[in-house]
């Protein structure tokens, strides 16, 4: 089998990046796997704090020999995540036709890399498959399935081919265009998930998301994401250190499965029943968040009262 090559991206945060290359190092076929490192550069206000932290990344990615080779790639300047990862990925996967991709705060489990490859070698002519991907959605009841497919990808750890990866039109203005012509806007809010607003915030430049540009492209072609019934990853980035990353137990708390998962050849359609599953754990998600954001609200108001009354009593000396 033609192993893919695992490409890492990392930015400032040290000890994100040292869990997840230990990780990734005791996983079966990190020992034959060639590993790309993209350590992206500091902003040009960077506080001496973020360039400490930059710099002790590009220590840990040189502490251990993590795979079989690996080739790190330092930016002088600061690229981005969209950028970064378009462009990285763009360079690898033109050399080597197929990649696996992490960033820096992604624990994967022992089984993982071989999933991907597997993955990657059986669907390789199967151009409605865009990508596998190690993570697994929560499901409001288990899914016996080893593997099955979801319109919808995820960043927490994907692979694909360079054939899929050309089909990604990364021209925001241009995919809303598409949708907004199909009349598909409420169509690609899977689960009521906001991921037409997602891309018009990257219109408006209030997200540096390529992965909702990858989803679009997806969308569009009307193509599927493999995916594993128990998750081979986690993702150790919410806990507020990322850019991207804030507090979100809801996607957050997921056990890693540490047993190989076999990939068997599935019909090349969507499971409905399976589809319905996930798509209902996004809406339980929204409803739950949107309590919560109510029984706040009330508080909230009632404290910001509290303290205006306070202060507006001292201003007449009365209290």
């Amino acid at each position: 089998m033609k192993l893919a090559p695992i490409i890492l991206f990392v930015y400032n945060r040290p000890w994100h990046t040292e869990q997840t290359l230990e990780a990734l190092s005791i996983n079966l076929l990190a020992d034959q796997s060639v590993l790309y490192i993209f350590s992206d550069g500091p902003k040009k206000d960077a506080s001496p704090v973020d360039l400490t932290k930059i710099e002790e990344v590009r220590g840990v990615i040189r502490k251990k020999h993590w795979c079989k080779e690996i080739i790190i790639k330092e930016r002088d300047q600061n690229l981005g995540l969209a950028e970064s990862v378009i462009k990285g990925v763009t360079e690898v996967i033109e050399k080597h036709g197929r990649v696996i991709v992490l960033e820096d705060d992604i624990l994967t489990g022992t089984y993982f890399l071989k999933f991907m490859n597997d993955a990657l070698e059986l669907y390789e002519n199967e151009s409605q498959v865009f990508g596998v991907s190690g993570y697994s959605y929560p499901s409001i009841t288990k899914i016996e399935e080893p593997t099955y497919f979801l319109p919808i990808g995820s960043s927490w750890s994907y692979a694909t081919w360079a054939d899929r990866w050309k089909k990604v039109n990364f021209d925001s203005r241009q995919l809303k265009t598409a949708i907004d012509a199909n009349q598909l806007k409420s169509k690609i809010n899977f689960g009521n998930y906001p991921y037409y607003e997602m891309l018009e915030d990257q219109i408006k430049s209030k997200n540096d998301s390529w992965a909702i540009r990858f989803y679009a492209s997806m969308f569009l072609n009307k193509g599927f994401f493999l995916f594993p019934n128990k998750s081979l990853v986690r993702n150790i980035g919410f806990d507020n250190s990322g850019i991207h990353c804030k507090t979100d137990n809801f996607f957050s708390i997921i056990n890693i499965n540490n047993n190989e998962i076999k990939v068997e050849p599935l019909a090349l359609t969507l499971n409905n029943k399976l589809v319905a599953l996930v798509k209902q754990s996004f809406e339980l998600r929204l409803i739950k968040k949107s309590k919560k954001s109510q029984s706040k609200t009330p508080q909230k108001a009632l404290k910001k009262l509290k303290v205006l009354l306070k202060n507006g009593l001292k201003s007449l000396k009365l209290v």
